[in-house]
């Protein structure tokens, strides 16, 4: 039963997609004052129509598709004497231009609008590895390729200790700047003892000495090496209010 209305709610997705693609190309020729004669969602026979000023609106039986009949899309497209002025082959090029790509910039904007609406309700994902602290816990050895040892009492906890919170930023250890989170997990594996660590919190730098955790971790091969470790994880999703969710949602965008 979900995959079926999986299926439904995708092919009303696209349709809903299709539709406001057309209209993309509608709202830009009737704002230069092109001759739109109709505008129909799907193909085949017509379900219904209905007249609004001079365009028809519609829907047709097969929901695969749509159209935007604007008269004059061609020189061979007949166009009666009072469409003649307002065919869209006598707009200047620019107009043309604009009307024919709007149908594709409605789809941009329209993912936009999804991330946005992603942003503000589940939170976006961190692309650019940013080096920012989501989890708080203890440096425990690793027991197998994808455990750790579970907390307990006597386990370090460098990281709650010194003071590191949720939301800080990385950007140095023991004065190496760390840019992404792995450059903050090789600077820290390097690391033993008290080290200084620069976050970023609030706006401001901030210091902190944590005494990192020499620990047993598994290389790619399963060979145990000591490394150093503070219990501290990335934070994978950032979450987002609606206004913070504007600049979140351009700049991601523009790193897809």
């Amino acid at each position: 039963m979900l995959f079926v209305l999986g299926v439904v709610l995708f092919a009303l997705g696209i349709a809903v997609s299709i539709a406001l693609h057309e209209a993309g190309h509608m709202w830009t020729a009737k704002a230069f004052g092109m001759r739109v004669r109709r505008y129909f969602i799907g193909f085949g026979p017509k379900v219904f129509s209905f007249r609004r000023g001079e365009t028809e609106y519609g829907l047709k039986a097969i929901p695969a598709g749509g159209f935007c009949d604007i008269a004059g899309m061609t020189a061979l497209d007949e166009v009666t004497p009072e469409e003649a002025p307002r065919a869209f082959f006598r707009k200047p090029t620019w107009q043309r231009v604009v009307v024919l790509s709007a149908g594709s910039i409605t789809h941009f904007l329209i993912g936009m609008v999804l991330v946005y609406a992603l942003a503000v309700s589940a939170g976006l994902p961190n692309l650019r590895n940013t080096p920012v602290v989501g989890e708080l816990s203890c440096a425990a050895n690793q027991i197998s390729a994808t455990e750790l040892a579970p907390c307990a009492p006597g386990v370090p906890e460098p990281a709650l200790v010194a003071g590191l919170q949720r939301g800080d930023r990385l950007v140095s250890v023991a004065g190496t700047p760390t840019p992404t989170w792995p450059d903050a997990v090789m600077a820290i594996r390097a690391a033993g003892g008290p080290t200084p660590v620069v976050v970023e919190r609030g706006g401001q730098e901030i210091g902190l000495t944590i005494d990192v955790a020499r620990v047993t971790r598994l290389d790619p091969n399963g060979a145990a090496q000591t490394v150093g470790a503070i219990g501290a994880g990335q934070q994978a999703i950032f979450m987002y209010g609606p206004l913070t969710a504007v600049p979140a949602t351009l700049d991601f965008t523009g790193q897809m």
